[in-house]
């Protein structure tokens, strides 16, 4: 059985991360280090979803729960409770989360997306490359206002983590509505920040697809649908936490 080095090499330097973030924070109190270690996490996340080949629909369910617990283990680590703010920038959208109730210019998180950790002022916040399963092409989004179109691109002809979804757009709100998510996960603290799979990646694509800073503001589950409720956020502003 082939072996698939970027899931091989990208988990091994997300877990070496992992550790020196959790021994810089908890043993050296190491600001500089955690954000190395952070940052570390995060590229080797990325590096393991990268599939050298299409994989099948079971291997890349198994991507995003390694993807998943990764991101679980940081925000349990740093306790964070508030909603992340998914905010497009030049290396495509990256979920910004606060932490201690005070919140950074979404303008600069989106010029420095390279940052894993955000001090502003009195804000602390951390930088998450969110879950993007078969979704690294970073094409041109549709047209604005075409939102449906682009979330049934992301959503069911590139990720396939659903089989339909629709959008409807009022103002600054964007309620999407998706058939029969494919992919779940479990982990409290991701869906209490990142919200479910299907939630995050759709905002994600609005994000992306308006240019604007989008955070989740619920969402419920009636039988096989799955409704969200997104926000639209103005540049100018803060995140609400």
């Amino acid at each position: 059985m082939a072996v698939d080095r970027n899931a091989v090499y990208g988990s091994a330097l997300a877990l070496f991360g992992l550790v020196l973030a959790l021994g810089s924070y908890l043993l050296l109190g190491s600001v500089p280090l955690t954000a190395l270690g952070i940052g570390m996490v995060v590229v080797g996340a990325a590096w393991a979803l990268t599939p050298v080949q299409p994989v099948p629909e079971r291997s890349v369910a198994e991507l995003v729960e390694s993807s998943c617990s990764n991101v679980e283990a940081f925000l349990e680590l740093l306790g964070a409770s508030g909603r992340a703010v998914y905010v497009p920038s030049r290396v495509g959208v990256v979920a910004y989360v606060p932490l201690n109730g005070s919140s950074a210019p979404l303008s600069y998180v989106a010029e420095n997306p390279d940052k894993p950790v955000v001090r502003v002022g009195g804000s602390l916040g951390v930088v998450v490359v969110p879950p993007r399963p078969r979704l690294v092409s970073h094409n041109p989004g549709p047209p604005e206002g075409d939102l449906e179109s682009a979330l049934r691109q992301v959503m069911v002809e590139e990720s396939g983590v659903a089989e339909s979804v629709r959008a409807v757009v009022s103002g600054d709100a964007v309620v999407v509505e998706v058939r029969r998510p494919r992919i779940e996960v479990g982990h409290p603290r991701f869906r209490l920040v990142m919200g479910s799979l299907a939630s995050c990646i759709a905002a994600q694509a609005v994000a992306a697809a308006t240019s604007r800073p989008v955070t989740i503001v619920d969402e419920s589950r009636e039988g096989d649908r799955l409704v969200t409720r997104l926000r639209l956020l103005d540049w100018t502003g803060a995140a609400s936490t």
